[in-house]
């Protein structure tokens, strides 16, 4: 198998730190705050340099949305001989670890501004049905509609939580994560767990 060359190593490095400077600058400021040069400055690098790597301010959206949906690609974890509560409780509690704040911060914001901008709304769906793709899988016993149909459920009932916790003490999650497993556990059909 071939290797990353050098050059492709440091760029493929210089992507996700811009990346997850705009997650710090997003987490931090808002998506008002989140201007191509800000996101430069944060990361160290020029304007010019997010926009080879990203394209555009929509596209380095899109992937900060797709990364930080991708925290819900687990909520139908595999069994592993624990109980069903136990490990939806584990995968659940792993998107409100403290790491995670920045990230659902992002998605707190752009939904907002999906509220008010189509394009930014049509960004959100696409990266939602690149996450569902997993639950979707997990739930196909189900026929293709109605998993989808429960695999969004799922994750809007999560991300429900998610945006009391934020607005919440972030040192408070356990009765957060007790809650969106109840909900998760009510949403999912016997057959999933």
């Amino acid at each position: 198998m071939k290797g990353f060359s050098g050059a492709s190593r440091r760029g493929a490095a210089s992507r996700e730190a811009i990346l997850q400077a705009a997650v710090r600058v997003i987490g931090r400021e808002g998506l008002s705050g989140a201007s191509l040069a800000t996101v430069a400055a944060e990361a160290a690098t020029s304007k010019p340099a997010v926009l080879y790597h990203f394209g555009s301010r929509d596209r380095l959206l899109h992937e900060v949305a797709s990364l930080a949906f991708g925290l819900y690609r687990g909520l139908l974890p595999t069994d592993d001989g624990r109980p069903t509560r136990a490990r939806t409780e584990a995968t659940i509690g792993a998107i409100f670890a403290p790491e995670n704040r920045n990230l659902l911060m992002c998605v707190h914001e752009l939904i907002g501004l999906g509220m008010r901008d189509p394009a930014v709304a049509e960004l959100m769906a696409r990266s939602l049905d690149e996450v569902l793709q997993a639950p979707i899988r997990a739930l196909s016993f189900l026929g293709g509609d109605q998993a989808r149909s429960v695999a969004r459920t799922l994750v809007m009932a999560i991300q429900g939580h998610v945006e009391l916790w934020l607005c919440a003490d972030p040192a408070d999650t356990k009765q957060y994560v007790e809650s969106a497993t109840r909900a998760a556990i009510a949403i999912v059909p016997e057959a999933a767990s």
